[in-house]
């Protein structure tokens, strides 16, 4: 696998484990206006063989992570919506062709209200898609709307970022202004480490800026009088980020982590496990997404 492959890998693996684990946080750290709208109390649940059978198309040589979730919206008397989430890599000529493809089976399979975002993450600054529309005669006969969020354009209160991937300045303030943002929400010990890992895995930085972010983490830190991110380095560290893990984890020690990693997992999947509970994912949803038996999920229920 090449440097590119793995990266993309990673940032890959890191997107499927924010929407599987962290759903609620995702919504609320990119879509807060969309977020203030779920009813969080009630269960949500995933819905991702439904989508894969409406999506097998765009399997071969994809370049986007999607995730299907049902919720139900305090809009609404027991009403139900489906969110189809994509988070796409790269340019596409006919992605919002295919946002709307996707749309329409889908409301054709449930006739339920369905919400379309899209998470762009390439660093062509000029391509922001946002809606699909069809003329006919010079007639309007359709327009497809959906809601983007593309990660280049964050921006401080002060300046707007360039585009990161020819500047890495821009790269680096973007980083530790989405990192900083994690302490200002309030987040516990557990989203915080969870939302930083996509925010490391998507942001790399070189090894001179690494070690400029990393200083400038260490005194938010003492300034917040948390240790979440230096904890995460003393679990195990090598110098710098470690590109050369197929299994895409970037930050930690190799030998560190794969000395116990199966007792870990274990032990980070009964943690995300609590975390679902907590929010209000059903269990079965959760047995799903972490693997555990269906007697660990329900001695966690009762325990809840």
């Amino acid at each position: 696998m090449s440097k590119k492959e793995l990266l993309k890998s990673n940032q890959d693996s890191a997107w499927k484990e924010i929407l599987d684990f962290y759903f609620k946080e995702f919504m609320e750290f990119f879509y807060p206006d969309v977020a203030t709208k779920i009813d969080w109390l009630a269960p949500y649940e995933p819905l991702d063989n439904e989508l894969q059978s409406i999506t097998t198309d765009a399997m071969v040589g994809k370049t986007f992570v999607d995730k299907l979730m049902k919720v139900k919206s305090l809009e609404g008397k027991d009403e139900v919506v489906l969110i189809h989430i994509e988070v796409q890599g790269q340019k596409e000529e006919e992605f919002s062709k295919r946002l709307f493809q996707y749309y329409c089976k889908l409301f054709t399979k449930y006739d339920q209200s369905i919400l379309t975002l899209a998470i762009l993450t390439d660093s062509n600054q000029s391509w922001h898609p946002k809606d699909y529309q069809r003329d006919v005669f010079d007639f309007s006969v359709l327009t497809f709307n959906f809601k983007t969020h593309k990660l280049i354009d964050y921006r401080t209160k002060k300046q707007t970022l360039e585009e990161t991937r020819s500047d890495l300045e821009a790269r680096f303030r973007m980083k530790f202004w989405l990192t900083r943002r994690l302490y200002e929400k309030g987040y516990n010990r557990d989203y915080v480490i969870n939302l930083f890992k996509v925010i490391d895995w998507v942001l790399v930085l070189p090894k001179d800026l690494a070690l400029e972010y990393k200083e400038k983490i260490h005194k938010l830190e003492e300034a917040k009088k948390v240790s979440y991110i230096t904890s995460i380095e003393q679990l195990g560290r090598e110098e710098g980020l470690q590109l050369g893990r197929e299994e895409g984890l970037q930050l930690g020690r190799k030998e560190g982590l794969q000395q116990g990693r199966e007792e870990g997992r274990h032990e980070e999947a009964i943690a995300i496990a609590k975390n679902l509970l907590n929010d209000g994912m059903s269990p079965k949803a959760i047995q799903k997404l972490t693997g555990l038996s269906e007697k660990e999920i329900m001695a966690l229920v009762d325990k809840h």
